[in-house]
């Protein structure tokens, strides 16, 4: 009889914590859409400055924006689909008595991404994987006017574009922060790590090819294009380390 009362009594606790669990679930805010400032802070910091070395100038400029959707699906776990992007341009004047140039370089970057969100206490704290699809694209621009050894002008002009598809994957860990009670105005910190491989030629390839097609320059050195195109890829547009400050409403 009295291990009959226990089971029972063990059912009964058990049925009482599904059940408030069941209702505390039912009753969480199960959407949530943010905007991410740390690209454009990103963007921020790779643009902004004019100066001149010499007879050349220089002067860039940055941009960035994300924006997310996630839904609560269960009370520790939620999904969610984010779109990012990320551009920079530097432009390059230079100008002397035997020649004056001007060159534009626009790099850009744009990312769909599906990420899963674990929250370990139920709370603010969670761990969130990413995968995903991204594009970067690179083009360069440039005309001038120069002096042959003869003294005779000779107008100039490069023209190279190139893009490849990229996925990528990773991790990170924040806060969903509310203000008061769960809903309304949410803040979301984060860091976490990115990384992704190429689908198809390299950059450095693509521009070397497009060099010998558009402007019949030979002799192009992949290697350094690839260099230098590396480092973008790995810690500014597909990969690097990440800090995300999203603010949005839950609702």
């Amino acid at each position: 009889m009295k291990k009959k009362l226990l089971f029972a009594l063990a059912l009964a606790i058990l049925n009482a914590g599904w059940s408030f669990a069941q209702a505390d679930f039912a009753a969480m805010p199960k959407n949530t859409l943010t905007v991410d400032i740390g690209p454009i802070i990103a963007g921020g910091f790779m643009g902004g400055f004019g100066i001149m070395i010499g007879e050349v100038g220089l002067q860039s400029s940055g941009f960035g924006i994300a924006a997310q959707y996630e839904r609560q699906v269960l009370e520790r776990m939620s999904i969610a689909g984010r779109f990012a992007y990320l551009g920079y341009g530097l432009k390059i004047v230079t100008e002397a008595e035997d020649i004056r140039a001007e060159a534009g370089t626009d790099i850009a970057s744009f990312s769909i991404e599906g990420h899963t969100r674990y929250f370990p206490f139920k709370g603010t704290f969670f761990l969130d994987g990413m995968l995903g699809y991204a594009n970067m694209s690179i083009s360069i621009l440039g005309q001038g006017i120069a002096s042959d050894i003869d003294g005779r002008r000779e107008r100039i002009s490069i023209s190279l574009k190139a893009s490849r598809s990229y996925i990528k994957m990773g991790a990170k860990l924040g806060w969903r922060i509310d203000f008061g009670n769960p809903g309304g105005f949410v803040f979301e910190p984060s860091f976490g790590y990115y990384g992704g491989f190429g689908l198809g030629k390299t950059l450095g390839l693509q521009l070397a090819e497009s060099s010998r097609r558009e402007n019949d320059v030979e002799n192009i050195n992949v290697s350094d294009f690839d260099t230098m195109f590396a480092v973008f890829e790995d810690m500014f547009f597909i990969g690097g380390p990440r800090l995300s400050l999203a603010f949005g409403w839950r609702f």
